[in-house]
């Protein structure tokens, strides 16, 4: 959070700074950062401005929940909540107040919604057969099922309230784009 925090500054600030790289490929498909060396410098002397940030992620978006309702989800039907203990995932709820202070800074919201979160297993082990077959290493399909079960339960706990609209404000705009598990957009909602 803090080279994130540390890197919108810079762009709010128009300063020098480079724009953290990630490679999925590496650690046998785990991902991990590239060194900050190879990550290219933005609004360096001489450069234009960035005007225009499109920031993805895995937390992006997600608000946290009352510790209630972090139990209510827990103690309903669920694919993975069960297989961590309470406390972790109220820790983790928790955590993910921090990301407040980068997506309050957000002007727009493009959510890509699927149809049914399920999908996300699938198209896991759909990128990691390319990594494989691009890069000569990914994961195994039993160690994307094993990934994907460690970061499922976010999809299970923050992905309704994201539905429901990020912004309290009318004056930013929340796109929702639900799509198939064709990944072609199959309707189109402005929060």
């Amino acid at each position: 959070m803090a080279l994130a925090r540390d890197f919108f500054a810079a762009l709010l600030n128009h300063s020098p700074t480079r724009v953290p790289q990630y490679d999925k490929s590496l650690h046998s498909g785990q991902g991990d950062r590239l060194p900050a060396s190879e990550w290219p410098e933005v609004n360096a002397p001489g450069q234009p401005k960035v005007q225009v940030v499109i920031f993805e992620g895995w937390c992006v978006g997600f608000r946290s929940l009352a510790p209630i309702e972090v139990a209510a989800k827990y103690n309903g039907p669920s694919r993975t909540l069960k297989r961590h203990e309470l406390a972790h995932l109220q820790f983790v709820n928790s955590k993910l107040e921090e990301y407040d202070a980068i997506t309050n800074l957000f002007d727009a919201f493009i959510h890509i919604d699927a149809e049914s979160i399920e999908w996300v297993y699938d198209w896991r082990l759909e990128q990691e057969v390319m990594l494989r077959r691009q890069r000569g290493a990914g994961m195994t399909d039993e160690q994307v099922m094993s990934f994907v079960d460690a970061y499922y339960p976010a999809y299970e706990l923050f992905t309704e309230k994201l539905r429901g609209g990020l912004f309290s404000d009318k004056l930013r705009c929340q796109l929702r784009l639900v799509v198939g598990k064709d990944r072609r957009v199959k309707q189109t909602i402005v929060i």
